[in-house]
């Protein structure tokens, strides 16, 4: 039932794509397809001991053979060619959701195949769409910084015909290095943000306990997916929570890009730690003192004054806001439910309270993009599988979806415990298919 309703999400909230005549829930389905079939292959010869190499081999060659197969049967246009990629690549991801284990199966595969399928779909549609679109919004702050005028507005904003023209918002603390980035060729500068943001967001899921073939497959979820594409500090913002746990300074180092994302640092008062801190603070009045001289003292004015004027055009563009409470259900409603949200988190402490503060700082966001809910992995880590991809799948085809996911993880962080271990019912079989099965608790204190 659970993989039904994630199959069905794309056919009812999605629409038409880049593919031909292909609607969302036609490349889901395509997807789909090609996901169990590469779930069966592997099982197969998981069955008949298949050495893992002689797998790859096998996956390999049916993969570029079904290929060839399409490309000499489909040579005209039409649905079944636009299909054939989704079909193939999912054969591939269907395979490494298998894995090499043997007799290991779990009913819960079905709402992971599905959760893949969805993603695959909204990924295919929407990544292409501007990549990079908002470091190259960075790099244009940082030219203007190196120019020597204000990065920031000093009016509301006029009619927007694409985000590339969106306002740079950051402190001017971040100043350094946008314009070191902008100094740069373009090519390099883009290299290095999209490589950094990679790793960032693969460390991030290594702190939060996932280890294997899932450090791949949950690059595809579209949270890290689109961050990392279209080039938005979130991955690295996600990195530095992650890493909060360990290292309590990241978690305050966090909100240098969006005051949202220092929410989490209650934490470290919740759970008195103050020499975290004196540190974390210690390295944002750091950075301050770097950039003042770069900047001058008048940037922050203007960057406060910045701030109204978009603030005051959220009116006249609501689209900004994205997928936030204040856009949908106004300014009231969203400040209630920021308090409530921190209150609930501060409610508990251990690894728990640090992902109900994560929880808290999505539900806090005056302007929320999908990439934004990345913190909301941890919580949703302490869920059994079937559940975990389940709220995984619900992806972000609509605002309902999106809040619908919040309010499943805040549901599952008031059932687990206060360090986030992973049920102890997991049979085998169904911990092959957890993400952090191997860890056996969010934020494992070992690697």
């Amino acid at each position: 039932m659970l993989a039904g309703v994630v199959l069905s999400i794309p056919f009812v909230f999605g629409g038409p794509t880049p593919f031909g005549n292909l609607t969302a829930g036609e490349v889901t389905a395509a997807a789909f397809a090609g996901l169990l079939l590469g779930w069966l292959l592997l099982d197969r010869m998981a069955a008949r001991r298949v050495p893992t190499p002689a797998m790859a081999v096998v996956v390999a060659a049916v993969t570029a053979l079904l290929g060839l197969g399409a490309l000499l049967a489909l040579r005209d246009p039409g649905v079944g060619r636009d299909a054939a990629p989704f079909v193939l690549l999912g054969l591939v991801v269907g395979g490494l959701v298998r894995g090499a284990a043997d007799r290991r199966r779990a009913m819960g595969s079905l709402v992971a195949l599905a959760t893949l399928a969805s993603w695959i779909a909204y990924d295919a549609a929407m990544l292409p769409y501007r990549p990079l679109r908002d470091i190259h919004l960075y790099l244009g702050a940082g030219r203007t910084i190196l120019s020597g005028a204000s990065p920031y507005l000093d009016a509301k904003m006029t009619p927007v015909t694409s985000s590339d023209q969106l306002p740079f918002v950051y402190p001017p603390l971040t100043a350094p290095l946008f314009a070191a980035l902008a100094a740069l060729p373009r090519p390099l500068a883009d290299a290095l943000w999209v490589g950094g943001s990679v790793a960032a967001v693969v460390a991030a899921f290594w702190l939060l306990g996932v280890r294997g073939r899932w450090l791949l497959l949950l690059m595809a979820w579209p949270a890290p997916a689109v961050g990392i594409v279209v080039g938005n500090v979130a991955s690295f913002a996600f990195l530095l929570y992650a890493l909060g746990y360990r290292f309590g300074p990241a978690i305050v180092l966090s909100g240098v890009f969006k005051i949202q994302s220092a929410i989490p640092a209650l934490w470290l008062v919740r759970e008195r730690r103050w020499r975290s801190i004196v540190v974390g603070v210690a390295a944002v009045a750091a950075l301050t003192v770097v950039a003042l001289p770069f900047m001058g003292p008048h940037a922050w004015v203007d960057w406060v004054r910045g701030l109204r004027y978009f603030q005051q055009s959220f009116a006249r563009f609501p689209g900004i806001q994205g997928d936030s409470l204040t856009r949908w259900y106004g300014p009231v409603v969203a400040a209630v439910a920021s308090v409530i949200a921190i209150g609930y988190a501060l409610l508990r402490g251990g690894r728990n309270g640090l992902a109900r503060l994560g929880l808290a700082s999505v539900v806090a966001s005056p302007t929320l993009y999908f990439h934004g809910l990345s913190v909301l992995l941890a919580g949703s880590l302490a869920l059994g599988p079937e559940l975990l991809w389940f709220v995984l799948g619900l992806g972000p085809w609509s605002h309902v979806t999106i809040w619908l996911t919040v309010a499943l993880v805040a549901l599952a962080l008031l059932r687990s415990g206060r360090e986030l271990e992973l049920p102890g019912d997991l049979s085998p079989a169904r911990a092959f298919i957890h993400p952090a099965a191997r860890s056996g608790q969010v934020w494992p204190v070992e690697p």
